[in-house]
């Protein structure tokens, strides 16, 4: 957390400067009190009026300073969960295919927001709380040694008593909040899980046993979350309890002290103010402190997201493809058992255009992926020009090819967007894009044309649309790598006939085609056939 401090260490500065400046005059109205007091009791009258005019003016300013005090604690609380709930998402992106799919992206959302939340709630404002009232603390111990000192040694002996309030619950706390995060998390995994499932909930007549569902989840994160509640609650009632201990022992240590001749009334007055000044922020720094120390697993777990480091694409050398990619010896397991690869070597030319046949499960997508960079622990090897693909630079590499899938995702934007996803292109070049993917032969049945927005991933759209879309993407961008994994299945024949053609045409592009049912006709037109069976290149035809 430290990161994000120094990060707006102005802010944070400034913010913890105003609520010590506060705490300071809040601590001094005691004394205040106590001139007024004793001015008025011993019928001073110009004293009197001086102080009243002082208050006047002194609340005023304490006022001001009080509202410019919250405006920047709301503000640094703001740009440093910002800062966090960025860095954690930066984090997240940044993981490798391989990495990011081993967490569900539900757990991810209920990072960015629960667990945030709880950050914010258990770790910031409880530090501030804590920074503003330990100084209010300390000027109010001060002024209790001004009012009279044997009272003020007191009221130290009885605040470390108060000590031992964080112990007791600490521990308890931080166990309880690291459950409920779970929970947290996994009810968000739950809800995103059905949410997603709603057209097989309503074919199957699944509701009853849906809501049964939500409800077991919806009671379990409940409880974990009255499971902290109810050791907060103790926590506070012990530290409430020491609190009004200390207050009601110091109103009847003055009130003998009235009696004993030792202090005046306004003393008596100042020094109850200064003990509820005491009193107060005891109670509160140590309901606070048991927070903080229940926030760290929760603090961990974003920081292990947002520090993440791949461990397994580190290479730095620019990839290249101006000659080949080669496959050499490809062995690999999803698992750690089943091979899904077993030895393979392929080469893929530059310009060469490949068909990659075979039936279902026989390790197709499986090695294009490995060729792209989805996962680096295979055995065997696999070359760019020559260069092995765990010596590249990851991030370079991926900008080498582009994948269009039988499940295309459309982002909630604009068809322009998800065509040019934010990057700048001529009129020319998007046009070109549109025609050979064949969205311009259904742009105009929408009244916005590239102007309209995707609904939820692309649910206004039809799946040979959205296909043709992604087919747009891949074309725009330009890049000498193109994979088609079922890229074009939901399309017409002659449509799919004739986008395939137009990329047939593209001299300097790779173009690997995946396929488990293309005709004759259609195979003719590749330079290679790669035929796969059981994890092997079992023939190579060209």
């Amino acid at each position: 957390m430290g990161y994000y401090i120094k990060q707006h260490k102005g802010l944070f500065s400034l913010t913890v400067f105003l609520g010590v400046l506060v705490s300071l005059i809040n601590t001094f109205i005691a004394v205040l009190l106590q001139r007024i007091m004793d001015a008025a009791v011993g019928g001073d009258r110009d004293g009197f009026l001086g102080m009243l005019l002082f208050s006047a003016c002194y609340f005023a300013v304490f006022s001001l300073i009080t509202y410019f005090s919250m405006l920047t604690y709301k503000r640094v609380i703001c740009v440093i969960i910002n800062s966090i709930r960025q860095k954690v998402f930066t984090g997240i992106i940044k993981r490798n295919y391989a990495d990011f799919n081993k967490v569900n992206t539900a757990d991810y959302l209920s990072a960015l927001t629960n667990d945030v939340k709880l950050v914010e709630d258990n770790f910031l404002e409880p530090l501030f709380v804590i920074i503003q009232f330990s100084v209010m603390l300390i000027a109010s111990i001060a002024v209790m040694f001004y009012f009279d000192v044997i009272m003020a040694i007191c009221v130290l002996g009885s605040i470390l008593l108060m000590l031992i309030v964080p112990s007791l619950f600490g521990n308890a706390i931080q166990k309880r909040q690291e459950y409920f995060s779970g929970k947290l998390s996994d009810f968000t995994i739950h809800a995103k899980d059905m949410l997603s499932g709603f057209e097989v909930i309503k074919s199957f007549a699944m509701t009853l046993y849906i809501t049964g569902r939500f409800g077991k989840s919806n009671r379990d994160t409940t409880e974990a979350k009255y499971g902290v509640d109810k050791i907060m609650a103790a926590n506070e009632m012990v530290s409430l309890f020491f609190g009004v201990f200390i207050q009601i022992g110091v109103i009847f240590l003055a009130a003998w002290f009235i009696i004993t001749g030792r202090i005046t009334v306004g003393v008596m007055i100042g020094m109850t103010q200064a003990t509820g000044l005491i009193f107060q922020p005891l109670t509160i720094i140590f309901q606070n402190l048991p927070k903080l120390k229940g926030a760290k697993p929760i603090i961990e777990r974003l920081n292990e997201l947002a520090d993440y480091e791949s461990e397994d694409f580190i290479g730095t050398a620019t990839p290249s493809h101006s000659k080949s990619i080669s496959a050499q010896n490809l062995t690999f397991s999803y698992d750690g058992t089943k091979q899904v690869l077993k030895g393979t070597t392929v080469d893929f030319h530059k310009g060469g255009k490949y068909a990659l046949i075979g039936k279902n499960g026989c390790g197709k997508s499986t090695l294009v992926k490995l060729l792209c960079g989805y996962y680096a622990d295979y055995q065997g090897g696999v070359y760019y020009d020559g260069k092995e693909l765990k010596e590249l630079d990851y991030d370079c590499l991926t900008g080498l090819s582009a994948s269009i899938h039988q499940n295309v995702y459309v982002f909630n934007e604009s068809i322009r967007d998800n065509i040019c996803l934010h990057q700048e292109y001529s009129d020319s070049d998007l046009q070109n894009a549109l025609d050979l993917s064949g969205v311009s032969g259904f742009i105009n049945e929408f009244p916005e044309g590239l102007a309209t927005i995707a609904h939820e991933n692309g649910a206004n759209f039809s799946g040979g649309q959205k296909q043709r879309i992604a087919v747009a993407r891949a074309i725009i961008q330009g890049k000498p790598i193109l994979v088609l994994d079922e890229g074009t299945s939901a399309i017409d024949t002659q449509t799919a006939f004739d986008i395939e053609n137009s990329l047939l045409a593209i001299k300097d592009l790779t173009l690997i085609t995946i396929t488990h049912n293309l005709s004759e006709e259609n195979l003719s037109r590749y330079d290679y056939i790669i035929r796969m069976k059981d994890g092997v290149v079992d023939e190579v035809i060209g």
